[in-house]
């Protein structure tokens, strides 16, 4: 099957680019990479992968309540939910779902944040980091909702994961940005900083004409201790790790008529031809520590593929066939802890009618007690590989 390809192929995008006194430590172990074959196959109803269901409901948090989950977190004692549109605050919970503590400080005073445009839990678990955008700065909180400190980063910026006590990771948008001269290396996507906010090296030059595409250019997301970095409508994601950033799964889209690895030349015309007319990955997706999801699209109609991660194995699913009562939220899933995915369904959903069918009695057991105000219902599934 013939394959297109439209300019700069990322089969080099592990080298770092050094600047100021980093130094590249990244070494490109393609022993850990998956490729993962996406198949001209039958989709399986979503029903035949799910081995269970558990569920926790998010308790009551007073006047400030969550509109829509942005963010989720976890740590040993706690989930942090984050409301970055909605809300526009952090919710701190224990496991068992009540709540801990809410930190709401909209406004523009040295403690305040005038948005959330990204969270991050610290490597020792014990402190919540606020990156806001619009306000040039980083703040961080204890697990209390406390305030500790406060950052100023000019730089605009869209992401912030810290990896480790000594490196806080920061993406920034594309373009021209002026703050970012003093940069050795302008045009990368990927800032790594010390502690203090202090240039260390960077990574990912911007693939994209950023006047042309109006999407983030780079997708950094955090499953647990795992960091992925991926560049949307491309067939690689890479994990950052102690070695460096190393290719983690690979795309093999050919059978299904794919097209990846879009660079500069890439026009909105011709963007929405190939999606057209072709398979795309826009990079949606999640990961548990058994199984990914991989949101696949063509013609604007999105098609799920599961891969487990041990043997290997790629399953197109549907929830158009789902039979059951909570089968059809986990293509919902944004997030994942553990072994679990995790779909975040709000408290109104379970008020509606429900037929009598597999699964109502937990579906009504979640129902029981809730009202269309309460806070949303975290439902935790467990996958295995269809009999």
């Amino acid at each position: 099957m013939k394959h297109y390809s439209f300019a700069l192929i990322f089969a080099g995008l592990l080298l770092y680019s050094c600047g100021g006194n980093g130094t590249s430590n990244s070494t490109g172990d393609l022993s850990r990479m998956d490729r993962v074959e996406i198949k001209d196959q039958r989709q399986i109803p979503v029903d035949s992968v799910i081995e269970k269901i558990d569920y926790i409901k998010l308790g009551k948090t007073g006047d400030a309540l969550i509109g829509q989950v942005t963010h989720l977190l976890f740590t040993p004692d706690h989930i942090i939910v984050g409301d970055a549109d909605q809300a526009k605050a952090i919710f701190i919970f224990d496991r068992a779902g009540n709540s801990q503590a809410v930190i709401n400080r909209l406004g523009r005073g040295p403690q305040e944040y005038q948005g959330i445009t990204d969270i991050d839990i610290s490597p020792d678990q014990q402190k919540i980091i606020v990156l806001d955008s619009w306000g040039d700065k980083l703040l961080t909180f204890d697990m209390n909702g406390n305030f500790l400190n406060k950052q100023t980063f000019t730089p605009f910026s869209r992401i912030v994961k810290w990896l480790d006590p000594e490196t806080i990771l920061i993406g920034i948008s594309g373009g021209d940005n002026p703050e970012l001269d003093t940069y050795t290396t302008k045009e990368d996507l990927l800032l790594f900083m010390d502690s203090t906010l202090q240039f260390k090296y960077s990574a990912f030059p911007n693939r994209f004409n950023s006047d042309i595409f109006k999407f983030d250019p780079l997708v950094v997301k955090r499953f647990d201790d795992r960091v992925l970095i991926s560049v949307p409508y491309s067939d690689t994601i890479y994990q950052y790790t102690s070695h460096g950033i190393q290719p983690r799964y690979k795309l093999d889209m050919e059978e299904v008529d794919g097209i990846a690895n879009f660079g500069k030349d890439m026009t909105n015309e011709k963007l929405r031809q190939i999606k057209n007319d072709h398979t795309t990955f826009p990079h949606i997706y999640v990961e548990s520590d058994d199984f990914s999801l991989f949101y696949l699209s063509k013609d604007k109609i999105m098609f799920p593929v599961l891969f487990n991660k041990n043997n290997k194995q790629t399953y197109n699913i549907t929830a158009h066939q789902s039979r059951t009562a909570l089968g059809e939220y986990i293509l919902w899933s944004a997030f994942s802890h553990k072994n679990q995915f995790i779909s975040v369904v709000p408290a109104f959903e379970f008020l509606t009618f429900c037929p009598d069918v597999p699964g109502v009695e937990l579906r009504n057991e979640i129902k029981e007690g809730l009202t269309d105000e309460d806070n949303p219902v975290l439902l935790f599934y467990t996958f295995k590989d269809p009999e």
